[in-house]
């Protein structure tokens, strides 16, 4: 499980992809551990209700695993 630390290096990452840092960090606590990829590695951002509210880059975090 994520904890506050990888939280806020997501926020982190995400915010250096151009978005706020309110926005970044709703993006972080969505995706939390276990990211959804499309087949290009991009990340998939979906809300509660599954609609998707971004893609984004991928991020360093993931790729240290």
């Amino acid at each position: 499980m994520i904890d506050e630390n990888g939280l806020k290096e997501m926020t982190r990452e995400i915010m250096e992809q151009g978005y706020d840092r309110e926005t970044a960090g709703l993006y972080a606590s969505l995706i939390g551990d276990l990211p959804l990829s499309d087949k290009y590695g991009n990340l998939i951002v979906r809300d509660e209700r599954g609609r998707e509210l971004a893609r984004l880059k991928p991020l360093k975090m993931f790729s240290k695993k």
